[in-house]
C-alpha cells in the first residue's frame, strides 16, 4: 500500500486533521482582517502565552528582529512587575482557559500595559471583559496547535495598528505563499513533487536535528513541537550561533541517527549565513547530508510562515507514514489534567 494513500490517511487521521491544515490560508486571512483601534501609538509589544499559543509570539518576534521602531517580547508564565506603561500586551490562548495566560493578562494591565486577548471562550475572554479590554475571538478549533495562522495574523493586525507598521502588502504576500504551499503539500500531490511528503519519508527512521538563527527561532521551535505532538516522535532543536560553539561536535558520534535540517532565509546575517554554509559542508563530509529548507517569497514574513506551514505538513505526513493518528495528545493530556499527588 502506498505510504500516503487516501485509504491510509482515512485509517490513521481519524480526527480529520488534514482538512484543518487545508484551512490555514483562510485562517491567516481571517486573522489579519480583525479590527483593533489603539488609543495611542505603542512603544513596545509583549505577546503572552504558553505552549503552542506562544508560538505566534516567537514567530513575530523573529519577524521584527532588526526592524526599526518596533520591539516584540515573548512572555511565558510571568510579566515584569512594573514598567509596562505605553506598551501593548497581547495574551494568546486558543482554549481561553490557560491559567498562566489569564494571570499574565491581569498582571500586564496592573503594570500599565494596554492589553488585548486573543482566545476562545473561557476565563481569558472573561478577564478581558472585566478589564474593559478587547477580546479577539478565535474560531472553533479541532486542536489548539492548528490555530497558529489565526494567532499569528490577528496578533500581526494588532501590532500593525499599534505601531503603524503598514505591513499590509507583506501580510498579503505571505498569505498568498501559504496558499501556494498547500497546492504543493496537498494529499493528491505525489511524493516526488511534494516536499513535505519527502521530508516525512526521510524522517521515518531518523530524528530531526533542527538548526536556524534567531530570526527563524519560532519556526524551529514550532517544528520540534509538532513533530512531538503530531508525529509522537522526539526532535532536537538548537539555534545559531550557539550551535557553532558546541553542538556541532556531537556529530562526531558515528552512531547518531539524526537528520540535520537547516532552516534558512534571505535576511540571515552574513556571518551566520557563512557559518551555516560551512557547517553544512562539514556535515556533508561526515556522511550526514543536511536538508536545507528555504521559505517562499521575498519578504521575511512570507519566508517564515511558508516554512512553518511546510514543516507542519511534514510532521502530519510523518504521523501517517508511522500509522499514527496525529490529533490526540494522550500523554500530554494525562500530564495536564491528572491530579498531582500531595507533597509531604
Amino acid at each position: 500500500m502506498e505510504v500516503f494513500s487516501e485509504d491510509r490517511i482515512k485509517r490513521a487521521d481519524r480526527g480529520g486533521m488534514l482538512s484543518a491544515y487545508e484551512r490555514w490560508p483562510a485562517l491567516a486571512r481571517e486573522g489579519f482582517r480583525v479590527s483593533y483601534s489603539p488609543s495611542s501609538r505603542a512603544s513596545r509589544a509583549y505577546i503572552m502565552g504558553m505552549g503552542g499559543s506562544a508560538a505566534a509570539g516567537d514567530i513575530l518576534a523573529g519577524w521584527v528582529t532588526g526592524r526599526s521602531g518596533v520591539e516584540v517580547n515573548v512572555l511565558k508564565g510571568s510579566v515584569p512587575a512594573k514598567g509596562m506603561e505605553g506598551s501593548i500586551a497581547i495574551a494568546c490562548s486558543v482554549s481561553g482557559n490557560t491559567e498562566e495566560t489569564v494571570q499574565m493578562l491581569s498582571a500586564a494591565a496592573e503594570a500599565g500595559a494596554s492589553v488585548v486577548s486573543i482566545s476562545g471562550e473561557g476565563k481569558l475572554s472573561d478577564a478581558a471583559k472585566r478589564l474593559g479590554a478587547p477580546n479577539i475571538r478565535v474560531p472553533p478549533a479541532l486542536a489548539q496547535r492548528l490555530m497558529l495562522p489565526f494567532l499569528v495574523y490577528s496578533a500581526l493586525s494588532v501590532l500593525n495598528s499599534s505601531f503603524g507598521l503598514k505591513c499590509e502588502a507583506e501580510a498579503e504576500e505571505s498569505i498568498a505563499a501559504l496558499g501556494a504551499e498547500w497546492e504543493e503539500a496537498a494529499l493528491d500531490v505525489p511524493e516526488p513533487r511534494n516536499w513535505a511528503k519527502r521530508l516525512a519519508g526521510s524522517l521515518t527512521s531518523k530524528t530531526p536535528a533542527i538548526y536556524c538563527d534567531r530570526v527563524a527561532y519560532g519556526v524551529g521551535v514550532r517544528f520540534k513541537n509538532v513533530v512531538n505532538e503530531n508525529s509522537k516522535r522526539h526532535a532536537h532543536f538548537d539555534v545559531v550561533p550557539e550551535a557553532f560553539h558546541n553542538e556541532i561536535e556531537s556529530w562526531e558520534d558515528p552512531g547518531t541517527d539524526f537528520l540535520p535540517i537547516f532552516l534558512r532565509h534571505s535576511s540571515e546575517s552574513k556571518r551566520d549565513s557563512e557559518k551555516l554554509d560551512h557547517m553544512a559542508e562539514i556535515l556533508q563530509g561526515t556522511g550526514k547530508a543536511p536538508v536545507q529548507l528555504r521559505g517562499r517569497g521575498g519578504s521575511r514574513l512570507s519566508q517564515l510562515m511558508s516554512m512553518t506551514y511546510r514543516l507542519d505538513m511534514a510532521s502530519y505526513y510523518l504521523a501517517i507514514a508511522l500509522g499514527r493518528d496525529p490529533l490526540p495528545t494522550n500523554l500530554l493530556d494525562r500530564l495536564k489534567f491528572s491530579k498531582l499527588p500531595d507533597a509531604h
